[in-house]
């Protein structure tokens, strides 16, 4: 199949590598244009929650849980982690500082976890569906 084909070559981490670096992009230019630090935050967000719908969407094409979802979670982690320090060093302002920025990332870590969930949940009623043989 074609799709699966695709989504083989979409690993996590290759998500992640595109996904951060297009955040990275993102924050260095808003640092030349604006003087406003916390547009790095968002930049920052941006790359986070393109992981978020991407790999969610590409999960779904992935026959199981803990071969594809658990590193993703792993990986969304450790991108989180990167790309709020780099925002920090490339802005000058640490989030704690920006109330707004601490909703929208307990937001995102909500949304992901739960996209996940359900996706799976999807994957699982669609392997159920294909074995019936009424």
């Amino acid at each position: 199949m074609i799709v699966s084909g695709l989504a083989a070559k979409f690993t996590p981490f290759r998500q992640v590598l595109a996904c951060a670096s297009l955040s990275l992009a993102g924050m260095l230019i808003c640092r030349l244009v604006s003087t406003d630090g916390s547009f790095a935050f968002m930049a920052a967000f941006s790359g986070v929650v393109l992981f978020a719908v991407m790999n969610s969407v590409v999960s779904i094409f992935h026959p199981t849980f803990m071969k594809y979802t658990w590193p993703s979670w792993g990986l969304f982690i450790a991108m989180l982690i990167v790309l709020l320090l780099l925002a920090r060093f490339i802005s000058g302002i640490s989030i704690w500082s920006l109330n707004e920025y601490r909703m929208m990332l307990s937001s995102i870590i909500v949304f992901y976890i739960m996209t996940s969930l359900i996706v799976r949940l999807v994957r699982l009623i669609w392997e159920f569906a294909e074995e019936d043989v009424n």
